[in-house]
């Protein structure tokens, strides 16, 4: 008898195959000790790049609700590499929640190609939309393209473009050179190896080093006419504004399973003391925590679950922006309450909760931003049609 395994446990189960690996990869990468390299081989040769991919066309088949568990347990072991993996579904993972009737026969014979890479070829994506200027938002951007023949020029400079250097493909967004409009964005996918296209040395930040993040500059850079994302010039913005899960909250998943690790290290390192484990006060700031977590875990899973099940749906659409805010918020406040809760231990260079506590810091500096968040809920709670691309500041 063949028992059915849904596929989520597949999918968690390639995970825990590399998830010790990625444990201990995490603090060598983030000392720099470590190329990311190493932690994204893991994920090409798992099969993980394939999570969001139909299972009739050789992929795993998750939704965005199992995709973000997915992300979460990935996020737990080493949170930087499951944000570089997140990035790499941001790319493609609209693809997979389209009506393939509704795509013409243009969009999917860029679907299907798309599908070899990933299946067959093994290939990661990556979205490259950030500028120096206007940060993710999509509207005012200035890297611009242009018809040549049989395909199009793009020029421009792309900043925080996450797995530079380590993707083979990135999804880039560009704007027509001769139109003045902020909202005819189109996107489309560059590969690393195409002419005029190169990157700065690695962002220097505080953490995170594990996302490979750096500049992206595109200079006279030719691609093909089928390179063109779906086949669909200018519609870029507004599909963002229908369903921004994947460009404002695809990453929710990463936050949560750092937020995770945060709440058992503090549980660990509270149980192994004997004397501290039985005074009330430090079991109820534990359980404060751990019930913050649940709470943040909760909307975060609705907001997921919402996504497959009622997609641009504007009341969906509310619930996603507050669980990005609302977990932005916990994931920092857990970081400081475990570090008040353990002790200067905690802070110990060969402990994971100072490189967690840097981590989650980045959650409210990825977009949405928490005012953006707030402004959407807010703007969606007054009776605003948030579909009016006009009622969006990002």
């Amino acid at each position: 008898m063949t028992i059915a395994i849904h596929p989520v446990d597949a999918a968690l189960d390639l995970a825990a195959s590399i998830t010790p690996r990625l444990t201990e990869l995490a603090d060598p990468i983030d000392r720099g000790e470590t190329p990311p390299q190493v932690a994204y081989d893991l994920i090409r040769e798992s099969g993980l790049l394939a999570a969001m991919i139909p299972i009739e066309n050789g992929g795993l088949g998750l939704d965005f609700a199992d995709y973000t568990r997915l992300l979460a347990e990935l996020a737990a072991a080493n949170g930087a590499i499951a944000l570089g993996f997140n990035m790499h579904n941001v790319a493609i993972g609209s693809l997979f929640e389209a009506d393939v009737d509704a795509l013409g026969s243009t969009g999917v014979t860029f679907r299907d190609w798309v599908i070899d890479q990933v299946v067959v070829g093994r290939t990661m994506f990556a979205s490259a939309a950030s500028e120096p200027a206007t940060g993710a938002r999509l509207r005012g951007i200035s890297t611009v393209y242009r018809r040549d023949g049989d395909g199009y020029v793009l020029d421009g400079h792309k900043s925080f473009v996450s797995l530079a250097g380590v993707a083979d493909h990135y999804v880039v967004t560009a704007r027509p050179h001769d139109d003045d409009s902020d909202v005819e964005v189109s996107h489309f996918v560059v590969s690393a190896g195409d002419p005029g296209v190169s990157f700065s040395t690695e962002w220097a930040g505080t953490a995170l080093r594990g996302t490979s993040t750096a500049q992206m500059f595109l200079a006279d850079t030719r691609i093909r006419a089928d390179r063109l994302f779906l086949g669909v010039e200018g519609m870029s913005l507004f599909k963002a504004v229908r369903d921004p899960h994947w460009m404002a909250a695809g990453y929710l998943g990463a936050y949560l399973g750092l937020s995770e690790a945060i709440v058992d290290f503090a549980a660990q390192r509270l149980g192994a003391d004997e004397r501290r484990r039985s005074q009330a006060a430090d079991v109820q700031r534990l359980g404060a925590m751990t019930v913050a977590l649940q709470a943040t875990r909760a909307l975060t899973t609705a907001a997921a679950r919402g996504v497959v099940d009622r997609r641009s749906d504007q009341a969906t659409n509310a619930t996603v922006y507050a669980a990005k805010h609302h977990l932005g918020e916990t994931a920092q406040s857990l970081a400081a309450q475990a570090v008040a809760l353990v002790g200067s231990a905690a802070m110990a260079a060969d402990q994971p909760l100072q490189r967690l506590l840097r981590e989650v810091q980045f959650c409210s500096i990825m977009p949405a931003k928490p005012a953006d968040c707030l402004d959407y809920v807010g703007k969606s709670t007054l009776g605003a049609n948030m579909f009016d691309v006009s009622n969006h500041g990002w």
